[in-house]
């Protein structure tokens, strides 16, 4: 995976900063974007969901209730979209 990180131009050939003020507003004007379904980018980490029961206490309706919540969870901190 790969993305363009949007950057301010040089305006030297030969002097990458005029000085170390210069370099770090460089620095800090590098900005990634977020990531879409379509476009690479910085994604977000989803919440923790409890674990799916497994054994005896395992049923469709628990894992689904798990996977719900897993879905949610991802949709809340923008890795999946809501719609």
């Amino acid at each position: 995976m790969s993305v363009n990180v949007a950057h301010t131009d040089f305006t030297d050939a030969t002097t990458l900063f005029a000085d170390l003020a210069a370099a770090n507003a460089m620095l800090d004007g590098l900005t990634v974007p977020d990531a879409t379904t379509s476009t690479d980018g910085v994604v977000k980490q989803g919440a923790h969901v409890t674990d799916a029961p497994t054994g005896g206490s395992a049923s469709a309706s628990n894992n689904a209730t798990t996977i719900n919540a897993l879905i949610a969870s991802l949709e809340t901190a923008g890795v999946l979209a809501t719609s």
